[in-house]
């Protein structure tokens, strides 16, 4: 989506009805919207965290869930000002674990095949939350992602448990909301689904213009 497009959008959101006044009509973002274009679960539970996560909180759940050292995870979180990571470190870290895993697909004792097993555990979380922070939760910086949703990730079983598109509707409407302050400046969460009212308004124009030709013909 263009971001004069973008921005011409986030100026026309109401946060007390949470919707967009468009020139056709009054238009907001439904769950239904989420659930066709993303195809997330809606229902279940939602991630209930503090609003501010520790710097100490985002390195334990770095050394818990993603296998990085103690010092690594605090300069981290300290580089970044808080439970996050970088993207570029992300990526780094996901081609270090995947090229060890690689190393060890010969495996034969019990503590390399659990080595590669960690490994491979490993990568896989990375990407999850690569996914889940560029796709769903999108910081406004675009270059960090909270460690918060690591949460979710203790077992792959249980991330069906939450509800990921009321998360992420919820998250897009705090973002909406902070843009369209008077010092707003940058866009975070799922602008995917903004696509909802882009194609609607279109449409709406449209079937306008074409009714207004119809008349003047």
């Amino acid at each position: 989506m263009p971001h004069a497009l973008l921005m011409d959008l986030c100026e026309r959101w109401h946060t007390e009805a949470s919707s967009f006044h468009l020139p056709v009509r009054e238009m907001s973002i439904t769950l239904n919207d989420v659930a066709c274009l993303l195809h997330i679960p809606i229902e279940r539970q939602m991630l209930d965290h503090p609003k501010k996560v520790s710097q100490v909180t985002g390195a334990e759940l770095m050394v818990a869930h993603l296998g990085v050292p103690q010092t690594v995870a605090m300069k981290t979180c300290k580089d970044e000002y808080g439970a996050y990571i970088g993207y570029k470190m992300l990526n780094d870290l996901y081609k270090d674990h995947i090229s060890a895993a690689t190393r060890l697909i010969d495996a034969h004792t019990t503590e390399q095949i659990q080595e590669r097993d960690s490994h491979r555990t490993s990568c896989l979380k990375w990407f999850l939350l690569y996914l889940v922070g560029c796709l769903l939760f999108g910081d406004k910086s675009n270059k960090r992602i909270e460690l918060i949703y690591l949460t979710t990730m203790k077992d792959n079983a249980t991330m069906g448990d939450y509800s990921w598109g009321g998360m992420t509707l919820a998250y897009l409407y705090h973002c909406l909301y902070e843009v369209s302050l008077p010092n707003g400046k940058a866009l975070g969460g799922s602008t995917t689904l903004l696509m909802v009212i882009n194609s609607v308004t279109l449409l709406n124009l449209n079937i306008l213009f074409g009714f207004f030709f119809l008349v003047i013909t």
